[in-house]
């Protein structure tokens, strides 16, 4: 098992490529760019697909789990091997390619009227995701100076919700017109930053050793601390995807309307942007994985209140509880990914911590249809104990970090004792 703060020769390889000045901030900003943009097409789109599935082509809860729940397990599923292929090949191409491939699956959609046609547009956006999803996250730690990266992800994530708050209003909107407009818009959306991310992202971002994907693979399975790490973190995954099905769900029925479902990412935008770069600077005083666990155990906390809520105050002060949770986990996880990961298996490790959110996700999005239609209470239940089943996992984690550091510091003192 390997123990690191991230220091160390990688850093130093890391250090040399920041140091390339304009180009690499003019990547960082495009990144944002790309953020902010991803989450208005995804967010004006993903979360209104559950209500188009059941209500206009009059399919079941558990049919629209089930196509989320593949886009998401194509999605998470192979983004190790997309990974792979971004750390033996350029980032800027796998990042284009997928956001087309999206933008393709969203337009698809609106073809779609069986659950086969459903689960084909879902793969194809799936896999576009998969693309782009951990190239993007590597090329922004590979272009990060390593002190500034926590910011930069904090950053990223309050460019991201912003995106969630035009989206809200965006969605809201379309959702008044018929369904293609909604998948026209949203797919072009994503082609369109796919062909400016092709013409204008600069190709610094890959001045690291190019690995094979032999190399690759036995780096990430060598790092017991990083698999542990990842195991973690499904629970995390199956809390926080009940926003895109069941949170959406459960609000439609107990308020009587799916607009309420556009104020309600509105709202988790706002949080998000108001407290997410305080939150960053005050979480600094703490290690990483106490920031991790402590949001989990809240995100579970949130959880529980929102499925017993049948009221707004209820319904309200859960789902903030949820997003603060959310807040601590998010932007953590993938500054701690970016800490242990060397700079030329960046795209690897991050490809590989998305098998989490394809486990958790598509087990929280498959199950998480039928179980509201079925066994609502049970629902949230499942969610809020695999919240605090991962929390304790965490505590583990740092609990043989610090036996290991400890059992290293000792035979440092007694190697010392014995030369003297």
């Amino acid at each position: 098992m390997r123990y690191t703060n991230g220091n160390g020769p990688d850093t130093l390889l890391l250090d040399s490529t920041w140091m390339k000045g304009e180009n690499l901030m003019r990547a960082i900003r495009l990144l944002l760019v790309n953020s902010f943009l991803m989450n208005v097409s995804f967010f004006a789109f993903i979360p209104f697909l559950s209500s188009y599935i059941t209500r206009d082509l009059a399919l079941s809860a558990g049919i629209a789990g089930v196509v989320l729940m593949i886009r998401q397990l194509t999605q998470q599923g192979t983004s190790f091997i997309s990974g792979m292929l971004g750390d033996r090949f350029d980032y800027r191409l796998l990042i284009s390619t997928g956001m087309i491939l999206r933008g393709g699956g969203f337009v698809l959609f609106s073809f779609c009227t069986t659950p086969m046609e459903l689960i084909v547009a879902a793969i194809i956006a799936g896999i576009g995701g998969s693309l782009f999803e951990p190239t993007s996250k590597a090329a922004m730690s590979i272009f990060s100076q390593p002190s500034k990266r926590g910011d930069i992800f904090a950053l990223d994530k309050i460019v991201r919700h912003s995106g969630i708050i035009f989206a809200g209003i965006l969605g809201g909107m379309l959702l008044h017109l018929d369904f293609f407009y909604s998948s026209f818009v949203c797919g072009r959306i994503f082609i369109f930053i796919g062909l400016i991310t092709f013409f204008n992202l600069p190709k610094e971002n890959i001045n690291v050793p190019k690995q094979s994907f032999k190399d690759s693979w036995q780096k990430v399975k060598s790092d017991r601390q990083f698999i542990y790490f990842t195991i973690c973190m499904i629970g995390f995954w199956i809390m926080f995807m009940q926003l895109y099905l069941t949170i959406p769900l459960h609000a439609t029925e107990v308020f009587y309307s799916s607009t309420f479902v556009s104020g309600l990412f509105i709202v988790y935008g706002m949080i998000v942007v108001i407290l997410q770069y305080p939150l960053q600077k005050w979480t600094k005083m703490f290690s990483r994985l106490s920031v991790i666990k402590v949001g989990m155990a809240i995100m579970g906390a949130g959880m529980l209140l929102i499925g017993l809520s049948d009221s707004l105050l209820i319904f309200w002060g859960g789902f903030c509880i949820y997003a603060v949770g959310i807040m601590l986990v998010e932007p953590t996880s993938y500054e701690y990914t970016s800490e242990i990961a060397p700079p030329q298996f960046s795209a690897s490790y991050f490809g590989f911590s998305l098998i989490a959110m394809a486990i958790g996700g598509s087990l929280s999005q498959g199950a998480g249809g039928w179980l509201f239609e079925h066994m609502p209470d049970v629902n949230w239940i499942i969610c809020t104990i695999a919240g605090f089943i991962s929390a304790i996992g965490i505590q583990w984690l740092q609990w043989m970090i610090k036996r290991h550091l400890q059992f290293e510091e000792e035979e440092t003192s007694n190697n010392l004792l014995e030369k003297t």
